[in-house]
């Protein structure tokens, strides 16, 4: 049944990316439209502020799991139960923070943000702050029940409850706005939602996999345990937290909603471009660990990060290259000319994001041969760097300056350094690995060319002709780097699972 839950749950994952993306996309103008860019910069503000309540975790949620198997493994349910009591003890004590350091952005958000607010955007924005805090609370004390969901891989029911939440908020937020609802409107039934969310949670884990938890426990090797293992987890957070969050907080003090909003458009598109580009690593986790625990030739990853890292490099090379071609014409059909300046904002996020993303198997090989502290450590310095230049650099350029400011300290980062890393230190062939990528390249220039050539022609004002001339690139683009670029194993990927079903269907027939 777990197998089933595996596979059933990664379909449902896909889906899961594909779908609240394409609603996203959808949605997006509507709510800009219908809530305006200055509520839409209130609530990309305050979210801003509050996400930094995330820290709060310090990451150790990503060691429930592990906790919970070795605890499960023995067959002893008390151990089990004492795991549970821990974790949620650990998470009401967070939840009770929370609440304090939450009132205190609460309280403090005025004095933040006076410059360039008006009185009015200013008791909106506390509004929403107070709706996001209460919102973290209720995530805080359930997380240990969601947890031992996932735990128990019941990722059909996780990934349904997703699903369904995905399409419910956009929705009941158009009703709630056609009736007059602002942005504190849209920030309650958020609230509302996740309270539903979580308490459907904790029924089922009821339920299903009978949850029960034993508090009073003393056992502080565990605990040590647990913050050992989650301390590197929780300097992941923090660079994310900084590298991706602290812009609009800087943009927001310095330059006011509008220009939040503006940099919060630009910065989803990075988001679609993560999310459809680094899905592979994680699925090769287990080989990668395998590999080395067998003390196999180093040459074996080579391949495995050659290999994945040019699939990857095809996704995010045609998602890249479509979003410079269509990206401005898209926005303004999208959301209108008002947000031009997200063009190049987006394009900079993604640029910072691009090279990282065909590389992503490397940081599975770092955890597997432990050896990802470094670059914790690296990326945590780069951030913070980061911080620092985008408050001049947000005076000087606004939101494109902010964009630049991270994708300057993402190139020194996650390129540069992390190349030089993987290739001393942990052992991968990056000349070897940048040579398979040059070899892709010639079936790259052909669809580039003849793209520009009709960009160049053609006044794309509508959506039909943009559908139009994406899946013409997106056609000439295949074609292109089947016949110049990929390899046979590539190749494969598409003619086998198209071989397979002739086969079946002339079996059929016979």
């Amino acid at each position: 049944m777990a197998i089933n839950q595996r596979k059933a749950g990664s379909i449902l994952s896909y889906i899961y990316i594909i779908l609240s993306n394409t609603v996203s996309i959808i949605y997006t103008p509507f709510f800009l439209g219908m809530l305006g860019q200055t509520e839409y910069g209130l609530i990309a503000t305050a979210n801003s502020i509050t996400s930094y309540l995330s820290l709060l975790s310090m990451g150790i949620g990503g060691s429930y799991v592990r906790f919970n198997a070795k605890a499960r493994v023995t067959g002893d349910k008390e151990k089990e139960y004492e795991v549970n009591g821990i974790f949620q003890t650990l998470y009401l004590a967070i939840s009770a923070i929370t609440l304090v350091i939450g009132t205190l952005l609460v309280l403090l958000s005025p004095y933040i943000f006076q410059a360039k607010y008006t009185e009015n955007e200013l008791f909106e924005i506390k509004c929403i702050m107070i709706c996001m805090v209460l919102q973290f609370a209720v995530t805080f004390t359930f997380n240990t029940t969601a947890m031992a969901i996932q735990a128990y891989e019941k990722f059909i029911f996780i990934r349904v409850c997703l699903l369904v939440a995905c399409v419910l908020q956009p929705c009941t937020n158009i009703v709630a706005l056609y009736l007059g609802g602002n942005a504190v409107t849209i920030s309650i039934i958020s609230l509302i939602i996740s309270i539903i969310t979580y308490s459907v949670y904790y029924i089922y884990a009821k339920a299903s996999i009978h949850i029960k938890f034993r508090f009073g426990s003393h056992n502080k090797g565990l605990y040590k345990s647990i913050f050992a293992f989650s301390g590197f987890l929780f300097l992941n957070t923090i660079t994310d937290q900084l590298t991706f969050s602290t812009d609009n907080i800087v943009l927001g003090i310095v330059c006011g909603p509008i220009i939040v909003a503006v940099y919060t458009v630009g910065s989803n598109f990075k988001n679609y471009f993560m999310a459809f580009s680094t899905s592979a690593s994680g699925v090769f986790a287990p080989q990668i660990n395998r590999i080395i625990a067998d003390d196999c030739p180093q040459k074996e990853l080579d391949d495995i990060f050659i290999r994945i890292g040019r699939i990857q490099f095809y996704i995010v090379t045609l998602i890249l290259t479509g979003y410079i071609f269509f990206g401005k014409q898209f926005i303004r059909l999208w959301v209108g000319n008002s947000y031009d300046d997200a063009y190049i904002i987006g394009l900079m996020l993604m640029l910072s994001v691009y090279i990282p993303c065909f590389q992503s198997i490397g940081i599975e090989i770092q955890k597997a041969k432990n050896m990802h502290k470094v670059r914790s450590v690296v990326y945590l310095l780069v951030a913070i760097v980061n911080v620092i230049i985008t408050i001049p650099f947000s005076m000087w350029l606004d939101g494109i300056g902010a964009a630049l400011a991270t994708l300057i300290c993402m190139f020194f980062g996650t390129v540069i350094f992390m190349n030089i890393y993987n290739y001393k230190k942990v052992g991968i062939d990056i000349p070897r690995f940048w040579k398979n990528i040059a070899r892709i390249l010639p079936g790259i220039i052909i669809p580039v060319i003849l793209e520009t050539v009709i960009i160049y022609f053609i006044d794309i004002n509508s959506y039909w002709r943009l559908l139009l001339a994406a899946l013409a690139y997106c056609a000439v683009f295949f074609i292109s780097v089947w016949f110049f670029s990929m390899n046979k194993y590539e190749k494969g990927l598409f003619t086998s699972p198209i071989k397979k079903i002739v086969n079946k269907l002339r079996k059929n027939t016979t």
